[in-house]
């Protein structure tokens, strides 16, 4: 279970605090974040959660950042300039601390004096796409453009349509953030299907043409889209016959299509069916056009 190993990254009173949760509590569990010389908080669904009794040190701090990253700093240079690592239970872990800038000013090297951790828990929600599948896959695979906010569920959505989609058809997801398959070294924690190809790391528009050309699926799926360099990539993958699978920040489809990139690709036809989010995590099909 996830939510053990992100206690097994805590020490402390932090430590103390969630140990003495009972398991009902630890399962509602999203987020639990140190800030050093505060309480921790712990986000759940949409509400934030302070332990007045749980205050973070500086040595707590460094206890669940070193340990997140096995204490081998150096073997994780790149996860240490973007800001996160995804530890061994598929959680991950965001840092916050002073950036050390490369010489063009424009690049993070690496981070020092870290003030707060966040440990995101890695969930799967099995069946939560379910309505999906059966309005838009219905009859095969479909273009499918996904709309919500922050913390609306659309990760945890991608992930379920990952899994039924990727048990039927090859697909390649492109897990730039590591979000969707909590890949560890060579292995997803998270269940995205026997067929899928799980692509960690790259940029998105690397990842998505770099599947067309060595993959051949037939879905593409990728989070968080909207620059002009996904949108290119993407198209290139529409006109190679791959099917399209992505989320979008937005309170409405009409919202999302004010970012350039994304009415593009709606106008060449990308997306077959749409969905929005709700912060509540309500599951609404709209239409497209």
């Amino acid at each position: 279970m996830s939510i053990s190993g992100a206690i097994e990254l805590l020490s402390g009173k932090p430590l103390e605090a969630l140990k003495s949760l009972d398991a009902d509590k630890l399962a509602e569990i999203d987020e639990i974040r140190l800030r050093v010389s505060r309480p921790v908080s712990l986000s759940v669904g949409q509400r934030d959660i302070v332990l007045n009794n749980a205050i973070a040190l500086s040595e707590d701090i460094e206890h669940t950042f070193k340990t997140a990253f096995s204490y081998s700093m150096h073997s994780y240079s790149k996860e240490l300039s973007l800001g996160y690592i995804t530890t061994s239970g598929g959680n991950r872990v965001g840092i916050c601390g002073t950036a050390v800038t490369a010489s063009d000013k424009y690049t993070v090297d690496t981070l020092k004096y870290i003030s707060s951790v966040n440990i995101r828990i890695a969930r799967e929600i099995k069946g939560c796409a379910d309505g999906i599948v059966g309005s838009c896959f219905r009859s095969g695979l479909s273009g499918l453009l996904i709309v919500g906010p922050p913390s609306s569920g659309k990760t945890t959505v991608l992930r379920d349509l990952c899994r039924q989609l990727g048990n039927r058809y090859k697909i390649s997801l492109i897990d730039e953030l590591n979000e969707i398959s909590a890949t560890h070294r060579n292995f997803a924690h998270n269940d995205v299907g026997c067929l899928t190809d799980v692509f960690v790391g790259y940029p998105k528009h690397i990842g998505v043409s770099t599947a067309v050309r060595v993959m051949s699926p037939r879905a593409i799926v990728a989070d968080e889209i909207g620059s002009e360099d996904d949108c290119k990539a993407l198209e290139y993958a529409l006109h190679s016959g791959v099917k399209l699978i992505t989320a979008v920040h937005g309170e409405s489809v009409s919202d999302a299509r004010k970012k350039p990139a994304v009415e593009r690709l709606i106008r060449d036809g990308a997306f077959d069916c749409a969905v929005e989010l709700s912060p509540l995590r309500e599951i609404r099909t709209v239409n497209i056009d």
